[in-house]
Order: C-alpha cells, then sequence, then structure tokens
C-alpha cells in the first residue's frame, strides 16, 4: 500500500470528526496529495491539544493502522511463507549451512539475542562466523559473488554450521541442539540464497509482495509511532 493511498484514507476517517470552533492552533498544515476534500488535510502527526476534535481523529488512524492495515499485512506474509514449500523444494545443496547470510555481525547477533530476539538467539547458537570476508572468499568464490550480486547491502557477514555433514546432511538433525529456524528455513523471500537453491522459484514469484508488505508495515510503524508521540505531547 502506497503512502497516497493510507493519506486518502486518512482523508476519509476524517470526515467522521469536525473541528469545533477554538482558539487553539488546529493541528494544521495542508497535504495537498489528498483528493476530493476542500478543506486542507491537518497534519496526523502534529500535536493537538487535548479538547482538539481532530484528536479522536488521531486515535482512529492509529487503531485503522494497527487492527486493520496491520493485520492484513501480517495475513500477507503468512500466506507467502505458506507458499514456500508449495513453489520450492530443499535440494540438498548444503549452501544454506555452509553460508548463512547476515546484514549484522556476531557480535551485534548476540546483544541482539540478549534483548530478546528470538532468531538471533536461535542463530548465535548454531552458526559460527567465518574469520573474515577473505576467507569464505576464498573457499566459495562463485557462491560468494552470486549471493553478493542479489543485495545491495554493503556490509554481509558469512556463518557456516559446524554440525553439517560431508554428505551435505545434518549430523544434529534430530538433535534438540538443532534450532527451529533450521526447519523454517527460508523464513523469508528477502533471504540471500544460491541461485540454483530449490527455493529460489519460490523467493521470485513472492519477493515482489514481500518487499510491497514490509514497506507497508515500515510506513505504518512511521505514522504509529509520530501519532504516538503527538498525542503524548499534549
Amino acid at each position: 500500500m502506497a503512502r497516497s493511498q493510507l493519506e486518502t484514507q486518512f482523508a476519509q476517517l476524517r470526515e467522521d470528526f469536525a473541528c469545533p470552533d477554538c482558539d487553539k492552533e488546529a493541528a494544521s498544515v495542508t497535504s495537498p496529495d489528498i483528493p476530493n476534500h476542500e478543506n486542507p488535510m491537518p497534519d496526523i502527526t502534529r500535536p493537538t491539544h487535548p479538547g482538539c476534535g481532530y484528536r479522536p481523529w488521531q486515535e482512529a488512524v492509529k487503531a485503522y493502522l494497527i487492527q486493520d492495515v496491520g493485520f492484513k499485512i501480517n495475513h500477507q506474509l503468512a500466506a507467502i511463507v505458506d507458499q514456500r514449500n508449495v513453489q520450492g523444494q530443499c535440494h540438498m545443496c548444503g549452501v544454506c549451512c555452509k553460508l548463512a547470510s547476515s546484514e549484522f555481525s556476531f557480535e551485534t547477533l548476540k546483544q541482539k539475542a540478549q534483548a530478546g530476539d528470538e532468531f538471533a538467539r536461535q542463530f548465535t547458537s548454531i552458526f559460527v562466523p567465518y574469520e573474515s570476508i577473505d576467507d569464505v572468499q576464498a573457499e566459495f568464490p562463485d557462491l560468494v559473488a552470486d549471493m553478493l550480486s542479489q543485495t545491495e547491502l554493503k556490509d554481509v557477514h558469512f556463518y557456516h554450521c559446524p554440525y553439517l555433514g560431508q554428505d551435505n546432511r545434518c549430523t544434529i538433525y534430530n538433535d534438540p541442539r538443532r534450532p527451529k529456524i533450521c526447519d523454517e528455513y527460508p523464513q523469508t523471500p528477502l533471504t540471500l540464497m544460491y541461485k540454483n537453491c530449490g527455493y529460489q522459484p519460490w523467493r521470485t514469484a513472492q519477493l515482489p509482495a514481500m518487499l510491497m508488505a514490509h514497506a507497508t508495515l515500515e510506513l505504518c510503524t512511521y505514522y504509529v509511532d509520530k501519532i504516538d508521540s503527538a498525542l503524548n505531547a499534549s
């Protein structure tokens, strides 16, 4: 959902509220991109005084973003993941175990794990970082080049699982040490994966929808945070 679509919905929700005459400054500035409204669109992120007629509108927009848009996006994300084993299948190449990648360093992942990030906790419980990017490029030059060509990230950190056997099979497959994230790989089409990975057809099919969903969630989070700040500042 584009920003203009969200703001159009904000304008429609605004119709349920009126600004009573008062000597307070309204939540003013205009949003000229909103169609079919003669009156200027108040800034949804601007603080209002407690009695302002637009304050309930801000609360309604916040509820809409969380309960309506957020719910739909989370449902869409779940549907994308559900297609993983329909549109893709593991080929047992072992690349995901030899070259797990992250935009975060091992130290950062450990910090995220300590802060309660469950994925980071599981990841750091099993994967070992390579000593340097030079080491991993020396060992897997073609694989690394292929994976790096799929991202614009400047810093990509590679990891390997010490429990991968010579036959590309997991040596702790039925062991409690094997984390759930291994069963759920790839968790998202945003995951960097080898071009011949059996899940590439799924990634190719679902990546545009995943990118749009993530962009919409980021936009919703931005507005919710700004509205919260505005309401708390009043």
